[in-house]
């Protein structure tokens, strides 16, 4: 795989509109927009720091003016807001109200931005349903993603759901609270994770393509398909 990083963008469809955005780069994000989604959301600096996974005085000093901080810094500030309802716009700051909404990345990238939203996802626990995922191609795009993700859920006491083929079965999770099936691999298996409300589609492949839809219907749609497999498996 190439070690040169590939741009990844975002992009957003939300009550039949589109948007586009460069997750490289964090625009025209202002302090006074971060301050006013803390306010929003009832958090602390504290709250944004653990959430975000940076250090309270980080926070604290981007929120202040102190120094400007790294463009991956922000990105994650801004996509653990909007992880959380927090949309930015250009007037300001406002809360989405939606039952569907659609994020796809694409770029070498995209498994981290998958990872990190499972983890911040299931902080306080739940079931993570995994259906045909490649895992040598994920371990090979996103490795140390996937150990700090794995470390998360296994703290959060998260159970992982494990639907495959006995020809994919080349990877050991190690994972305490595992569920494994395993299907013919004369049955088809579409790749995606279902965790929360929300259905991801993965393409491991050159590009690498992640789809998140946030839909409650859906994703229960998709887990009845699940289990149902499941049940028939072994």
């Amino acid at each position: 795989m190439s070690q040169k990083k590939e741009n990844i963008t975002e992009r957003i469809y939300y009550k039949n509109v589109s948007m586009t955005r460069n997750l490289n780069t964090h625009g025209d994000v202002t302090t006074e927009q971060l301050k006013a989604a803390r306010s929003l959301l009832n958090w602390s600096q504290a709250d944004l720091a653990q959430k975000s996974g940076y250090s309270l005085p980080a926070v604290n000093n981007i929120e202040r003016g102190q120094y400007k901080a790294h463009t991956a810094t922000m990105n994650d500030i801004i996509q653990t807001f909007e992880q959380n309802g927090i949309q930015f716009i250009s007037s300001g700051v406002r809360l989405e109200h939606s039952d569907f909404r659609i994020k796809f990345y694409e770029g070498e990238d995209a498994p981290h931005y998958l990872l990190q939203k499972i983890s911040a996802a299931l902080e306080e626990g739940g079931d993570l349903y995994l259906s045909g995922i490649d895992e040598n191609a994920l371990i090979q795009l996103a490795e140390k993603d996937l150990k700090r993700c794995l470390v998360k859920l296994r703290q959060a006491h998260v159970t992982i759901h494990l639907l495959c083929h006995k020809s994919d079965k080349s990877v050991d999770f190690a994972f305490p609270n595992l569920k494994q099936k395993i299907v013919p691999d004369s049955v088809p298996l579409t790749p995606y994770c279902l965790y929360k409300n929300r259905c991801a589609f993965v393409i491991l492949k050159n590009p690498v393509y992640v789809c998140i839809i946030y839909n409650p219907v859906l994703k229960q749609s998709m887990l009845d398909s699940f289990n149902y497999l499941c049940e028939n498996a072994r």
